[in-house]
């Protein structure tokens, strides 16, 4: 029984990421390039250069495709009245937990949105404990940090650059 569940729900986050992926959102081929212009404009650009600085500056095993609002709500729980910007970007195949979701929050929203992305990282563990446990040691390095009204998520093979980039 335990098998059927963990089962399905492997096969729904694969459909819900093949279909990310073929929706040909342009913005999943950037591949991160100079953040220093973005960084400098205003606060607000730090969870969007943040997140694309982990995009480039960290080596992923695979493709990562960006959400948008619709699908950060949906798959994260984070709803969009939650936050004044976010980027997120996800495994494009499902085939790794690898993600990265920055987030600048509404006020006093910052701990609902750290604790969506704690549900989302125990969910995580729980489907790729028994469907590929090699790639478990990212999910249990995964880096989750709050600072003031900024929320920053990472699931990669290099935890400690994570931290270094996110500060």
């Amino acid at each position: 029984m335990k098998f059927k569940k963990t089962l399905c729900i492997i096969l729904a986050a694969l459909a819900v990421t093949c279909a990310c992926a073929s929706c040909g959102d342009e913005k999943a081929d950037d591949k991160g390039g100079d953040t220093s212009a973005a960084q400098t404009d205003t606060k607000a650009a730090d969870a969007a250069a943040t997140a694309d600085k982990l995009k480039s500056d960290i080596a992923f095993e695979d493709e990562l495709v960006e959400f948008d609002s619709g699908k950060i709500e949906k798959i994260l729980g984070v709803a969009p009245d939650a936050y004044k910007t976010a980027k997120v970007y996800v495994s494009s195949t499902g085939a790794t937990p690898e993600e990265i979701a920055c987030f600048e929050a509404n006020d006093n929203m910052a701990d609902t949105i750290k604790a969506s992305l704690e549900t989302r990282l125990t969910n995580q563990k729980n489907t790729f404990t028994d469907y590929k446990p090699e790639q478990a040691p990212k999910l249990e390095d995964a880096v989750l940090v709050v600072k003031d009204n900024f929320v920053y998520f990472c699931v990669s093979g290099d935890s400690a650059k994570a931290k270094e980039i996110i500060g």
